[in-house]
């Protein structure tokens, strides 16, 4: 039986976007509505506000078409050889610096770069092979990347581990 180093349920890799999604939208109504009701305001004001409320909500509804067309069109399975383990530091907040642990593997000619926790990144060994479960992002227009690239995947629901062939 393969072992499992890491699984979660299909829509906990979603959770942060449904969070941003949900911020815009209702920040985006709070400008329109603003620049709309607040007729004690400048002309200018009013309308920047409008305005910005409206790019907020498009952008919000663009990201929740995003991340639901992913989900509708389900997961995919691949089987990869761990190459090597990276840690990457990003800048984050107030001079802060946050981690994100790396997994960079390859499936044939196609390279891939799996966004993991720091559970799954300790569990996995180097020269292992591995069945990783992700949805994949085909960005806004649809179009699926090309499939002799480096990929990036970050929405991962199980990664167990599998003999090499």
């Amino acid at each position: 039986m393969n072992e499992v180093i890491y699984s979660t349920t299909p829509l906990q890799p979603f959770l942060w976007s449904f969070v941003i999604i949900s911020a815009l939208v209702i920040f985006g109504v709070i400008g329109v509505l603003n620049g709309l009701f607040r007729r004690r305001e400048r002309t200018f004001l009013r309308l920047a506000r409008g305005c910005s409320g409206a790019f907020l909500f498009f952008i919000g509804v663009a990201m929740a078409f995003i991340t639901l067309r992913s989900i509708r069109n389900g997961s995919e399975t691949i089987n990869v050889h761990l190459n090597d383990k990276q840690i990457a530091t990003d800048n984050c907040g107030d001079n802060g610096t946050c981690k994100r642990y790396i997994l960079e593997s390859q499936a044939g000619g196609n390279f891939y770069d799996l966004d993991v926790n720091e559970e799954a990144y300790n569990q996995a060994q180097i020269d292992s092979c591995y069945r990783v479960t992700f949805y994949p992002n085909k960005g806004l227009l649809g179009i699926s990347e090309d499939s002799n690239a480096y990929q990036s995947i970050s929405n991962i629901t199980r990664i167990e581990t599998v003999t090499c062939s």
